[in-house]
């Protein structure tokens, strides 16, 4: 039987390793009509999106064309980083409506999609309610591939706009989480507000020092505007917008429409922002 195993397992080795081999026709020639025989693909390579803004007087439209274009894209899944409803008010019933329509087309993404709070979704009491009543926890973590991904809250206390910061419990949280995945090749962490610009990011500046020893990203949105910060020799990104709030007056103001594509490789993640106008199905054009 322990035979029959390891011809089992070498069979099976075998047929991983030829799913993932180049195979290419034999040229009697030194010189060849390719550059390399080396795979840019491994398993340890994914993709995923961070997607933005949606409210802040927001533009009707635009985040169901932002699902279009992401499931076109196919990421392994999406995550966010809030403002995804208006809210700013008690009223429960628009606070259902506007979660219901929201998570409409939440469903029509095709991969997973992982909730952040903004200031928009947690804006007072009974909105923090709601919140634990649909989606259990306002801070959680997931891994993937070796990579931890942490979803804080900015919100803590429903503070809106005054003196946001992450609560003391999400600290002890992160730090937790630090000290039991201490060796990934990567962290991402998720948060609505760049609290790192606000002087009332006292437990922010805790969070920070606990990831400074080790590779990892940081995504936020809530300013509408695209900036890229480097703290702790990473990157510290503010997203702009998707479908929320905007005078769109283009890359030179950071005012776009957009999500950000991380290419996870060895090597670590590769950024690109796709802005929503310039990615276009098959039917770009067609012949009549």
């Amino acid at each position: 039987m322990k035979l029959l195993a390891l011809i089992s397992n070498v069979f099976l080795t075998i047929s991983i390793y030829s799913q993932n081999e180049l195979i290419l026709q034999k040229i009697n020639s030194e010189n060849k009509p390719w550059t390399d025989t080396v795979i840019n693909d491994s398993e340890q390579k994914f993709t995923f999106a961070v997607v933005t803004d949606r409210t802040g007087g927001h533009r009707e439209g635009i985040w169901q064309k932002g699902v279009e274009k992401l499931n076109l894209m196919q990421p392994a899944f999406v995550v966010s980083v809030g403002d995804l409803i208006e809210g700013y008010t008690e009223n429960k019933k628009q606070i259902n409506q506007q979660w219901n329509e929201f998570n409409e087309m939440v469903n029509q993404l095709e991969m997973p999609f992982f909730y952040v709070a903004g200031n928009h979704d947690y804006t007072n009491e009974t909105m923090e309610n709601e919140w634990f009543e649909r989606y259990g926890t306002d801070h959680y973590h997931f891994l993937y591939k070796d990579v931890l991904f942490i979803c804080l809250n900015s919100e803590h206390g429903h503070t809106a706009l005054e003196n946001p910061d992450i609560g003391e419990h999400q600290v002890k949280f992160v730090d937790e989480l630090i000290a039991k995945y201490d060796s990934v090749r990567w962290t991402m962490v998720f948060m609505h507000q760049p609290l790192w610009l606000r002087e009332s990011g006292k437990n922010w500046l805790k969070i920070e020092s606990l990831l400074k020893n080790r590779k990892h990203s940081v995504f936020t949105g809530h300013h509408h505007k695209y900036t890229l910060y480097e703290r702790n020799r990473n990157d510290y990104f503010v997203l702009s917008t998707m479908g929320g709030g905007s005078e769109l007056r283009g890359k030179e103001y950071g005012e776009f429409d957009h999500f950000l594509f991380i290419t996870m490789t060895k090597k670590g993640p590769r950024f690109a922002n796709l802005m929503l106008d310039g990615i276009e199905d098959k039917n770009v054009l067609k012949s009549e």
